[in-house]
């Protein structure tokens, strides 16, 4: 059985080493050390790895220099399905459909991204991403990240009351232009820790259902605009051999464009209800 102590996991039945957790923040992110991301995880590492999950929301691991394409795909698998459709403008790896290949060209500089989450012009909002490092920068082009339980939790009680029942639409915007919107609520409740978060992002939000437009993008703008605070962040240095994993309904992210570089990660998605 697994304990917690001192910020760290020991632990004999998971690969049988010890899992190190290092905080990265006071609300968000950990790095972890001690898994061995080469083999398809055991029921046992999956039921931990999601704990620290919804603890941490966003898990780096570093040093995983031995993962291939093939790998990263099996790894993630144990979490959930893989979104095997072909991505409107990132290319499947060849023969794993699993695996998206990211590269930004490097003329990209200075505000290139919007704070997005991944999977919220989908049904289904239970995303996991798992995001390996290909080809880096020596230094910059780092992922922030905004903790969107903290920033629920920032909200008066009349407003957290209010905005607890509405539902926003989601879209594609111009990546999909024909595709409908997705309705899904604005407030997400985890089922097993009972804490609540914001959904709404700046890159696919596009309005609140039952108020007019001008209602609405006030609402929104407002709302968009508190995961830019700090308290709420967390800051991924990228290095080679690191995967980041983090759960989409919780969480939002940005990828600055500080760094003139054609980076290149590798990205998997896995629903996992």
């Amino acid at each position: 059985m697994s304990t917690i102590a001192e910020g760290r996991v020991e632990s004999s039945q998971m690969l049988h080493n010890e899992i190190g957790i290092k905080p990265l923040t006071g609300l968000i992110g950990a790095e972890i050390s001690g898994v061995d991301m080469t083999k398809a995880p055991d029921q046992k590492m999956v039921e931990h790895i999601d704990r620290l999950l919804r603890k941490h929301k966003v898990l780096v691991f570093r040093n995983q220099f031995s993962i291939g394409p093939s790998e990263l795909a099996k790894f993630a698998e144990g979490f959930g399905t893989p979104e095997t459709a072909q991505h409107p403008e990132l290319p499947n790896y060849p023969g794993v459909p699993a695996v998206k290949v990211i590269t930004k060209d490097g003329t990209e500089y200075g505000g290139g991204d919007t704070w997005h989450t991944d999977g919220a012009t989908r049904e289904n909002t239970r995303w996991l991403s798992f995001l390996q490092a290909v080809d880096i920068p020596p230094y910059g082009r780092d992922t922030l990240f905004a903790d969107m339980e903290a920033v629920f939790d920032g909200f008066s009680p009349t407003m957290q009351e209010f905005l607890s029942g509405l539902t926003a639409l989601h879209s594609w915007g111009q990546q999909k232009p024909d595709a409908p919107p997705v309705p899904h609520p604005l407030v997400m409740k985890n089922p097993v820790t009972g804490r609540r978060a914001l959904y709404a992002n700046r890159g696919y939000t596009r309005s609140i259902v039952g108020l007019n437009q001008q209602e609405s993008d006030y609402l929104l703008e407002y709302m968009f605009r508190r995961a830019y605070t700090p308290e709420y962040q967390l800051r991924v240095v990228w290095q080679p051999g690191s995967i980041t994993v983090w759960d989409n309904q919780i969480t939002q992210h940005y990828v600055l464009q500080d760094v003139r570089y054609n980076r290149t990660l590798h990205r998997v998605m896995v629903v996992t209800d």
